[in-house]
């Protein structure tokens, strides 16, 4: 049985043990401190800080999302600047999305067994489309509330490049925050 050179069992124990303890340190944090009391204690300009931060790490799980989704809205009712919020928030986001094409493009060659003629036949297929379709994918996805860990790591996976996918997915990502920011106080001014 052949392994993969990087696959360390008691580090990725490790790891996501870390992890785990990260994202219930932020979930008890914003239960007891709600964030607009946050805002109020960091101040206008450090809570762009918090909000990059919190996107960086809060954006990037399935789990983590709605805490982070939920946070923005609140910050965003406490009357900071949308624009700054979505710049701050999307780049941060992106960054996390990095973080999984990086984690993607090593774990590529650990691929082995059943799944490695999907990944083949995924690469092939991914050649035969037209980058600018594929850029186009990765801005609508982005546009989503969803996670992007998951396309990150497809287009490691399949070796789309790097330069091609960031200006899409950042984008999208500051899209979807200025749209869910601006709705938001919309709908709450109509309370």
């Amino acid at each position: 049985m052949e392994f993969c050179h990087h696959y360390n069992s008691k580090r990725n124990i490790q790891v996501l043990g870390l992890i785990v303890l990260f994202i219930a340190s932020w979930s008890v944090l914003l239960y007891y401190h709600p964030p607009g009391e946050i805002v109020e204690r960091l101040g206008v300009r450090n809570v762009y800080i918090f909000v990059f931060l919190l996107a960086m790490i809060g954006g990037v799980s399935t789990f983590t999302s709605t805490t982070f989704y939920t946070a923005l809205i609140t910050i965003s009712l406490g009357g900071v600047n949308s624009f700054w919020i979505a710049f701050f928030a999307s780049i941060g986001l992106t960054f996390g999305d990095l973080v999984f094409y990086y984690m993607g493009s090593k774990g590529r060659q650990c691929i082995k067994g059943k799944y490695e003629g999907n990944v083949l036949r995924l690469t092939k297929w991914m050649e035969g489309i037209d980058d600018r379709i594929t850029m186009l994918m990765i801005f609508l996805y982005s546009l989503t509330p969803l996670p992007s860990d998951v396309i990150a790591i497809a287009l490691a996976i399949v070796k789309f490049p790097f330069r091609k996918m960031i200006v899409p997915l950042l984008a999208g990502n500051f899209t979807l925050i200025v749209l869910l920011v601006e709705l938001s106080k919309l709908g709450y001014s109509l309370i």
